[in-house]
């Protein structure tokens, strides 16, 4: 299974002296690698990156290859979805608990 997962900073403005944002995080998950990279591939939708014929072939070459295309305050991955790691709640000699 593969997630693919989109960071974006969205901006409030109320007015041009008063402005607030947050970052949204969005994941969705995938079967296989293809159908996250097909996925990952529609979500370029900068009007910067989507105006200029090579800054978009270079975007989607750098989704396939590299997993990762960052621009801006918005980055979009590709990743193996993993089975989590069972976090006990037992101190053991080679993991002390700061607190």
């Amino acid at each position: 299974m593969f997630a693919v997962i989109r960071h974006t900073f969205e901006m409030d403005v109320t007015n041009k002296y008063q402005s607030s944002g947050e970052w949204k995080h969005k994941v969705w998950l995938f079967k296989s690698e293809n159908e996250a990279v097909t996925y990952a591939v529609s979500l370029l939708d900068n009007p910067v990156i989507l105006a200029n014929e090579h800054s978009l072939a270079h975007a989607i070459e750098t989704l396939q290859t590299g997993k990762y295309w960052q621009y801006g305050r918005e980055s979009i991955a590709i990743g193996k979805v993993e089975e989590p790691k069972i976090i006990s709640e037992e101190e053991t000699d080679s993991e002390k608990f700061i607190h």
